[in-house]
């Protein structure tokens, strides 16, 4: 008797850990990041500046590094704040600019942010004289 039940409270345990999950989607909340590049630092170095609404809501420097892969482009960006850094890892198709985005952490007040999303990619003629691109980042993120 007293080994069914146990079967049966680990059961019901097991079944409770499946249907609660472990990161619950409405613990995510959304933000939406513009990175305008400012300046191109040899081939592969794109500085600029970033402003972030939603959950993340700063602004402050971007520091991309651009590993071109034949028609995509695979990069690491660094966001830089007061309070901190975060990073991005970046797939995109340079034939449609557009992409996937994923938010690995960072420090300071974002040492344990995560994150995922698509973005859009502006690039000359469609953006203002003196900006090398415009980036559009529009996701989900949690602490």
């Amino acid at each position: 008797m007293k080994r069914q039940l146990r079967l049966a409270l680990l059961v019901l345990e097991i079944s409770f850990i499946f249907l609660m999950g472990c990161n619950k989607q409405e613990d995510h909340e959304s933000v939406t990041i513009t990175v305008t590049h400012l300046t191109l630092l040899k081939p592969i170095y794109l500085t600029g500046t970033f402003i972030s609404t939603g959950l993340i809501h700063t602004s402050g420097t971007s520091l991309m590094i651009v590993n071109l892969a034949g028609d995509s482009a695979h990069c690491t960006q660094a966001m830089t704040t007061a309070d901190g850094t975060f990073t991005m890892h970046q797939d995109c198709s340079n034939i449609n600019l557009t992409g996937r985005l994923y938010i690995t952490g960072g420090t300071g007040r974002y040492t344990h942010l995560q994150g995922r999303g698509t973005l859009t990619m502006m690039m000359p003629p469609d953006v203002p004289t003196g900006v090398l691109g415009i980036d559009t980042m529009t996701g989900l993120v949690w602490f």
